[in-house]
């Protein structure tokens, strides 16, 4: 019998800004073997707190291949998160497998999500097959049953044509998300990604920690790039 996945969430104890004090709050979400202390979510991290927010950080553990089994329990570790918040300025960082959580975000919450690394393209050991699902490019694709349907995509994508500033914002409930990949990623996709969002900044030849092996300098400069699109995002909530 298979461990059953384990989800906790603790406060960083890095935080500079005591509680009740802060401009708002952050939970930092990992990916597979990509834990919170490794750079794109260290140092978005570090960013965020100088700005006034509060970091908490999600740990996953015995985190199964079936992603199907897996992206539930994320999802209730996020609704016990939002629901325990004090502030009303909540912003959500997940890094590849903890992306998939985006469609239960934004349909429960319309909350605000940086996806690092997002999986866009199902993973070959995932017996699921399952991606964030993009319904404005017609994915009828196996994906959330939180994720708006296809018609519901093709009424915004016309409300953009009509000039409605708030459809034009994303496919998902809330703000449109900002997405962060390397354009040697095998999860990531261009048109779906550009589908889902305006926010995209692409890493060319970063594979998926947006570094680029046997580069290290171009490999920081991603880092800070990727660190300061964060920042930013974050600034405009």
């Amino acid at each position: 019998m298979k461990t059953p996945v384990e989800v906790s969430i603790t406060s960083w104890r890095k935080n500079t800004v005591k509680p009740g004090q802060e401009h708002g709050r952050v939970l930092l979400m990992p990916g597979t073997g990509y834990n919170c202390d490794r750079p794109l979510l260290y140092w978005s991290a570090q960013a965020l707190a100088e700005n006034g927010w509060r970091i908490d950080r999600m740990n996953v553990r015995n985190a199964s291949d079936d992603l199907s089994t897996v992206i539930p329990v994320l999802n209730n570790a996020i609704d016990g998160w939002v629901a325990s918040a004090k502030t009303e300025r909540l912003l959500l960082i997940g890094k590849s497998l903890t992306t998939m959580t985006y469609p239960h975000v934004a349909s429960h919450y319309g909350l605000p999500f940086v996806l690092l690394t997002p999986v866009l393209h199902h993973a070959d050991f995932d017996p699921s097959a399952r991606v964030i699902p993009v319904p404005a490019v017609g994915d009828d694709i196996v994906g959330e049953d939180e994720a708006p349907s296809v018609d519901e995509a093709a009424q915004v994508i016309r409300s953009e044509h009509a000039g409605d500033s708030h459809a034009r914002g994303s496919r998902y409930a809330g703000p449109a998300p900002l997405i962060c990949a390397g354009t040697a990623d095998p999860f990531y996709d261009r048109i779906r990604a550009n589908a889902l969002t305006p926010h995209v900044h692409e890493y060319p030849d970063a594979n998926h920690s947006i570094e680029v092996p046997g580069h290290w300098r171009r490999s920081l400069d991603y880092l800070k790039e990727v660190t300061a699109s964060v920042a930013q995002y974050a600034a405009t909530l």
